[in-house]
């Protein structure tokens, strides 16, 4: 999986392409340790993103629980994915957003 991301003032976008699963999780949540001081807003884009494996949902679920008053929101959810976050009830935990 390969991350990108950009800082505006408070408000961190990060996109990650590929899968998200078990293999990629401690790199991913490597870069989010490092990158989240001082951040108001983070802005996951999905646009890229082809699988969440269940180790995936979990470190969503951990990063919105260590950003507590932090508004966290993923975009560009494909619908098997949304519906999948719905299922789990992730979407009354976290905004998101399907693709458009």
């Amino acid at each position: 999986m390969d991350i990108k991301s950009e800082r505006e003032g408070s408000v961190l976008t990060i996109w990650l392409e590929g899968d998200v699963c078990s293999e990629c999780v401690p790199q991913t949540e490597a870069f989010l340790n490092s990158s989240l001081s001082g951040v108001e807003k983070l802005v996951i884009d999905f646009g890229n993103v082809r699988r969440l494996t269940k180790e995936g949902v979990m470190l969503l679920l951990s990063t919105k629980k260590k950003l507590a008053g932090v508004e966290m929101s993923l975009i560009n959810v494909s619908e098997q994915l949304y519906d999948m976050l719905d299922e789990q009830g992730i979407t009354t935990l976290i905004d998101i957003s399907k693709a458009e």
